[in-house]
């Protein structure tokens, strides 16, 4: 089989792939009763209903394009919002699964990376699976769009990258990260007046985008976890200092990464890191340092905002895995698929059951929360014992161009 047809073939059985795990996924989950507690999408539906003519609350007020394409399916076709809601998110579903693969292989050129990285963000219970649950979110189409607008700072696509951005942060606020990771990690390394340039336009259209919604979108309530107040800016400062919150935080990250850190030799990845251009090795760093930045600082979700790690995840997945022997990627993919609990309903109604699926939530650290960890701990060692049993020097991949 020729290139051309490996790769039509690859696509095809990508999208194929997407669909059946957005079905699988889809009858292994049930829905949010909305009626039963209070939580974020009771704004996002309020906002799908009635648009702007009913005061808010922030942050949710400003991430208003998911629930007010919503609003228009309603209004002008009698779509209901339940079925706007969910329709966007099988689309944005589909979307986000098939564009990892995209992404994944264009920079990886490694079809087995890539299936993989699509496999294992199906797998994590946040990007997908909860978004089948809590239809309501705007996360659906935000992870899309971080593989399009990393996509065009790989290719110095900055005016697109920037249009791109000032729209992405209409949907949720990590979507600025690409664009000031493309800052610091690209012109200046070409030309300084270019850089000082391309920085001035962006802090510019940047404080018209978050500055005029929050001008002009009436807000009742603010449940910001960090904002310019004093009672934020406290918040925001004595954060670290609570023991349970940062145990929670910590956990979070090694859980999302779990895959990741399975499958990986610290020698593989320095050989893999070393053979990125500096340019995206800074990139991926000021990208990650930044989720982590927006996650510590976000609010309680720590589950939820670690999910948008999944771009780097799938670039160094899509880097490592041809080095990795079957037996090791197999055995990380089960693993996932058990941590993650994905064949299991979420709990509904309120209590713990629901927050204890996961574990990781703001400052609850109890007998669960310490059981999770020790579970990510021993699939920790799981990966340790398949690599140490399957040793390879497979061969180094090459990288696309980028």
């Amino acid at each position: 089989m020729n290139k051309n047809h490996r790769d039509t073939a690859a696509i095809i059985g990508a999208a194929a792939l997407s669909v059946a795990l957005i079905v699988g996924l889809e009858l292994l989950t049930n829905s949010v009763d909305i009626h039963s507690f209070r939580a974020d999408f009771l704004y996002y539906i309020a906002m799908a209903q009635d648009g702007f003519r009913t005061a808010g609350a922030s942050p949710f007020a400003y991430r208003y394009v998911t629930p007010m394409i919503v609003h228009e399916l309603y209004i002008g076709f009698g779509i209901p919002i339940e079925y706007g809601f969910r329709a966007l998110a099988y689309i944005g579903a589909f979307l986000q699964l098939f564009g990892i693969f995209l992404f994944t292989y264009w920079f990886s050129r490694s079809i087995r990376g890539a299936y993989v990285a699509l496999i294992v963000t199906a797998c994590s219970l946040f990007n997908v699976k909860f978004l089948f649950f809590d239809v309501y979110r705007p996360d659906h189409l935000a992870y899309v769009l971080i593989l399009l607008q990393t996509y065009l700072a790989f290719k110095h696509r900055f005016t697109l990258l920037l249009i791109v951005t000032l729209i992405a942060l209409q949907i949720r606020e990590f979507n600025i990260i690409p664009l000031v990771a493309y800052l610091v990690a690209g012109p200046w390394k070409t030309k300084r007046s270019t850089a000082i340039k391309q920085t001035a336009i962006s802090a510019l259209c940047l404080a018209v985008a978050i500055g005029l919604p929050r001008l002009l979108i009436p807000v009742a309530e603010n449940y910001q976890f960090a904002d310019l107040s004093i009672d934020g800016l406290l918040r925001v400062l004595l954060a670290p200092l609570v023991l349970s919150r940062d145990a929670n935080f910590f956990y979070t990250l090694a859980a999302y990464l779990l895959p990741l850190l399975m499958i990986t030799r610290w020698a593989d990845l320095r050989s893999v890191w070393e053979s990125l251009p500096a340019e995206v090795r800074s990139f991926l760093i000021t990208y990650s340092v930044l989720v982590v930045a927006f996650s510590f600082v976000g609010g309680t979700d720590f589950y939820r905002f670690t999910t948008y790690l999944f771009m780097p995840q799938a670039i160094l997945l899509g880097l490592l895995v041809p080095r990795c022997r079957m037996m090791e990627v197999a055995g990380m993919l089960v693993c996932t698929i058990l941590f993650n609990r994905i064949w299991l309903p979420f709990p509904g109604g309120p209590g713990r059951s629901y927050l204890d699926l996961y574990g990781g939530y703001s400052t609850r650290f109890d007998r669960v929360s310490v059981e999770r960890a020790l579970e990510c701990a021993g699939f920790l060692l799981v990966g340790l014992g398949l690599r140490r049993f399957h040793r390879t020097d497979g061969p180094r991949p090459e990288l696309a161009a980028s």
